[in-house]
């Protein structure tokens, strides 16, 4: 059986988008779709937070027309075999493999189908390995997101030698030893996983979308928002907001603040802003771009672990962003004309003069098409077209 089909799973909705992960795994089927004419997403509908809904699924077939989505439910009972995978691989590294082809038949018929039909499987997250019902990880390119213990130890304020930290850590990498390729999304976690897995596996891919050419940069009118902060209900986003707030708030209540997504929503965040009569919160917005125009610069308050996708969406619009010391972390080399630190002194500084805001709005665009470029997304289509994988 000649097997062409390119499978992308995800574990819940993400159109429209909502959060950076919703941006990330759309710009890969974005590629995938113009580079292959076979193509599937399979998501569990039922995600806590992100469900299939009808409005979801719209959106879905309105941008990707030509792309098969397949849903079905995460059962308790394939909850509880992702549990029992993650276990025994944290403490049975060597048998990770076998471990993540266990699969018991007739509890994801479709996923059944679909692995009988692909070519390969690009998973999304590390510990999404486990949540499939059975599969061959040499077929498998997992673009990580994220370090998923050290980012399980921020989240928590847990310490990333505890026991917990430490069996996760042990239970990430063992799986991902098993994968075909994976791909990590900042500079910093692509050396740490070339230096904990086989290098010649490990592929930097900054974007998944294709180099274009730098457009002409329109006419905008004046900004009427000196900086926006985009954010997910992700709780970091919160935690940083308000952090920033409790820390720089006395002379960050000069300039008006505009935030905007489902960070809104968390309680934290709404008492802050109620603190601060220069903070408006606008909810979610469907064309974030929108805000961007209006916008003199954007806002990156947050800790963790990946790339700041709300950094290279400011810089894409072609707005400077001011970011915290760890948002800088996950970003390539040449962003020192676009990308500052969140200080008294620099915002002053660039807001305060029109000029240096021109020449940063420039740099900015250049630094987004140069960021564009930087990564190895084709060099991982390449290798998926010229290798013929084993049949699952």
């Amino acid at each position: 059986m000649n097997r062409t089909k390119v499978t992308v799973y995800f574990y819940g909705a993400f159109t429209p988008e909502s959060d950076g992960c919703h941006a990330r795994v759309c710009s890969l089927v974005d590629r995938l779709s113009e580079t292959y004419k076979d193509v599937a997403v399979y998501s569990y509908d039922n995600h806590p937070d992100f469900p299939w809904t009808p409005a979801n699924i719209a959106a879905f077939r309105k941008r990707w027309p030509n792309v098969e989505l397949v849903l079905e439910p995460y059962t308790s009972k394939l909850k509880i075999l992702t549990r029992v995978k993650n276990l025994l691989i944290s403490v049975f590294p060597g048998s990770a493999d076998r471990l993540l082809r266990l699969s018991v038949h007739g509890w994801s018929p479709e996923f059944d189908r679909l692995k009988s039909e692909s070519q390969a499987v690009f998973v999304n997250y590390a510990h999404g390995l486990n949540q499939l019902n059975g599969v061959d990880p040499a077929r498998c390119l997992v673009d990580t997101h994220d370090i998923n213990f050290a980012k399980w130890a921020k989240l928590t304020n847990s310490s990333s030698v505890s026991t917990t930290s430490l069996r996760k850590l042990r239970g990430e990498i063992a799986a991902l030893q098993t994968a075909s390729s994976v791909i990590a999304i900042s500079p910093p976690e692509a050396a740490f996983f070339r230096m904990m897995l086989n290098g010649d596996d490990v592929f930097y891919v900054s974007s998944w979308a294709a180099p274009r050419i730098l457009a002409e940069e329109v006419e905008r009118a004046v900004p009427d928002i000196d900086l926006v902060f985009v954010g997910s209900g992700y709780s970091m986003n919160a935690r940083g907001f308000c952090d920033m707030l409790e820390k720089h708030g006395s002379w960050l209540s000069r300039y008006k603040i505009a935030v905007c997504g489902l960070v809104c929503n968390d309680p934290d965040v709404i008492a802050a802003a109620e603190r601060f009569p220069n903070v408006s919160l606008l909810g979610y917005v469907e064309r974030p771009a929108d805000i961007y125009a209006r916008s003199k610069a954007a806002l990156s308050p947050v800790d963790g672990t990946g790339l700041k996708m709300k950094i290279m969406a400011a810089l894409e619009a072609g707005i400077p962003a001011f970011a915290s010391k760890q948002a800088f972390d996950g970003l390539p080399p040449g962003y020192e004309q676009a990308v500052f630190p969140i200080s008294e002194a620099s915002v002053a500084n660039l807001l305060g003069n029109e000029q240096k805001l021109a020449a940063a709005r420039i740099a900015a665009r250049n630094y987004h098409a140069t960021f564009n470029r930087t990564g190895e997304a084709k060099a991982v289509l390449d290798r998926l077209r010229l290798s013929e994988m084993p049949a699952f």
